[in-house]
């Protein structure tokens, strides 16, 4: 008989990431976090479309209509320890890059020294990778799986529960802010694994709940986090420990 796993991941290291830690705690949730270990500190916004992202603007930029902006400000890097005690913290980037569409030595020395300065900092073996932008590269995997990473996740949804065939370049089941979060919570609840494990996996930006907008709002991640938590059949875990089984 398969088990079901529920696992959370949420990037880029942001003082909003207290907040939900906060939340996770509250009700007996693990996860992981992904950081950028050269971008510690960084002060900034986040310019967007409702709950559509897409520009890192500084803070204090002049803020225009019909775009959103909300804060995008980097834990410092003497808070990480303190903050993420209890959780996995993973690779993002060194400096966010975006290791499929950057040099193949660019790439290499992105995850190198991220890998290195977030094990320097935790004092433990980093694993887990989350690709900014979700870009990826076969040379990417490769470079990732030499350098003994179990995982590595992209971020379009996979609307499933199934373990991913390749870990090294995986869908998550959603994100947090979208539409179907709340189904896939409550389908995943009534599931009956069979011979198979089941893995319902949600990422997010902790910022995204600062839009106050539908399921991107922190009543919202509140009302899901209720839902999912408390079930005797599912294993919450971080990342790394969903991962280690396979």
């Amino acid at each position: 008989m398969g088990k079901k796993y529920f696992t959370l991941s949420f990037d880029d290291g942001l003082e909003q990431d207290k907040r939900v830690l906060a939340l996770m705690k509250k009700y007996g949730l693990k996860g992981t976090f992904n950081l950028n270990s050269g971008m510690f500190g960084l002060q900034g916004e986040v310019k967007g479309i409702g709950t559509f992202s897409f520009q890192d603007c500084e803070a204090g930029v002049q803020h225009r209509w019909p775009f959103s902006y909300v804060p995008h400000n980097r834990i410092p890097k003497d808070e990480i320890c303190e903050v993420y005690a209890g959780m996995e913290i993973a690779t993002h980037g060194f400096l966010h890059e975006a290791l499929g569409k950057v040099s193949e030595s660019e790439m290499r020395s992105s995850v190198r020294k991220d890998k290195e300065n977030l094990e320097q900092i935790a004092g433990t073996t980093i694993v887990g990778h989350a690709y900014a932008s979700g870009s990826t590269s076969s040379a990417a995997e490769h470079y990732l799986k030499e350098q003994g990473y179990l995982y590595a996740r992209a971020v379009f949804p996979s609307g499933n529960f199934e373990f991913p065939e390749n870990p090294l370049n995986f869908r998550p089941s959603s994100s947090v802010i979208m539409k179907n979060s709340m189904k896939l919570a409550k389908d995943f609840i009534a599931a009956e694994p069979t011979d198979r494990d089941l893995l319902l996996f949600f990422w997010g930006h902790a910022y995204e709940m600062d839009y106050g907008k539908g399921a991107a709002s922190w009543d919202s991640l509140e009302r899901l986090f209720a839902t999912i938590s408390g079930h005797d059949d599912i294993v919450y875990c971080t990342n790394r420990e969903a991962f280690l089984h396979i």
